[in-house]
């Protein structure tokens, strides 16, 4: 009898190990936040790298932060932004690759890096396109436009969320006055080394002279150069009114910052989240537009308090002329769909 209990003792012994050891394999068998959820009952946030290119305390980079702080309030936390200014995770093309494969899932910049999967974008860089920053809004909301961002969906796998970020548009800075394209024949520029930015200053008759980004200051002030073009919202920051006290707002070229996600992981995201994160990058692209006007507005104050003359009415006209062949040609050898420079010009 005592046998028998003892048996029944080691067997009951054994099926308690058994069932924890099965436990402890099930909590084992789940991620650190899938067993965080079960203990809590709270699901664990989608979490979104975003990369900005801007530096610290720039529109660009500050509009970023209000993103981030807009997302995760709004979704109470749901969806986190992990934000990665100044370049930290990729420029340039080698961003937009990280993009594309989802290593990073949203980005904050110019449009001119997604032209290469929408031609339509090149013209975007032709010079004296449009009149005004009204002008270039028109086009922005335009059905083309729309279908331009259906199409980088469809080519790439990135989807525009918005792109009404518009900062202040590229100007003139000059060691003499300029008003007319006759003002600029012949004068070497620098010019920064993208096709459609070198067919326009050619077509306007300058020498275009390529310098690094950084070496420009000095180009300017050693005389390798008489001129170069610029965001008017970088000219105080480089210092460039030190060496050319004469800016011309040609207001030549209007870049967007767009704001774009990966799509598959836009689709992680709920139909309220997806609202929530479109309407949140509408809202950075007017804090960012807003952002860049203050500042440019001080900027170019500072810079007239120091000696420098503003050109507000050149002769855009004058300059206008002189793109046509420009366009004809870059029209012909298909750098963005016949007829779009047309529909452009005939917004209104």
């Amino acid at each position: 009898m005592k046998k028998v209990v003892g048996l029944v003792l080691v067997v009951a012994m054994f099926m308690v190990l058994l069932a924890g050891c099965s436990q402890n394999a099930s909590s084992s068998g789940s991620s650190p936040s899938e067993q965080k959820s079960q203990q809590t009952g709270k699901k664990e946030p989608i979490v979104l790298k975003l990369a900005v290119e801007s530096a610290v305390g720039t529109p660009g980079e500050v509009s970023g932060q209000d993103f981030k702080k807009m997302v995760e309030e709004k979704t109470n936390g749901e969806v986190m932004i992990d934000y990665y200014p100044v370049g930290q995770l990729g420029t340039g093309d080698d961003l937009t690759e990280l993009l594309q494969t989802g290593s990073v899932d949203m980005s904050w910049r110019a449009i001119d890096w997604y032209s290469k999967f929408e031609p339509g974008w090149n013209i975007l860089s032709m010079g004296f396109l449009f009149r005004d920053q009204e002008h270039l809004n028109m086009f922005l909301t335009s059905s083309k436009n729309e279908e331009f961002k259906a199409n980088i969906v469809n080519k790439a796998g990135l989807r525009v969320l918005a792109d009404n970020g518009v900062a202040a548009p590229r100007v003139v800075i000059s060691k003499k006055p300029i008003n007319t394209p006759e003002d600029m024949k012949g004068i070497n520029m620098r010019v920064p080394e993208i096709e459609m930015y070198l067919k326009t200053w050619t077509g306007v008759g300058v020498n275009a002279v390529s310098v690094p980004w950084g070496e420009a200051y000095m180009a300017l002030q050693q005389g390798t150069v008489d001129a170069l073009e610029s965001p008017l919202g970088s000219i105080y920051g480089m210092k460039f009114h030190e060496a050319a006290k004469y800016i011309t707002m040609t207001n030549h070229i209007y870049s967007p910052y767009v704001m774009v996600i990966n799509e598959k992981s836009y689709n992680k995201l709920t139909e309220e989240q997806k609202t929530i994160i479109r309407e949140s990058a509408f809202e950075t692209g007017k804090l960012f537009s807003k952002y860049d006007s203050e500042s440019a507005d001080i900027k170019v104050q500072e810079m007239m308090n120091q000696g420098v003359t503003i050109n507000k009415t050149p002769d855009i006209a004058a300059f206008q002329a002189k793109m046509e062949s420009v366009v004809e040609k870059s029209e012909k050898d298909r750098l963005w769909p016949e007829g779009l420079y047309d529909y452009v010009q005939s917004l209104k």
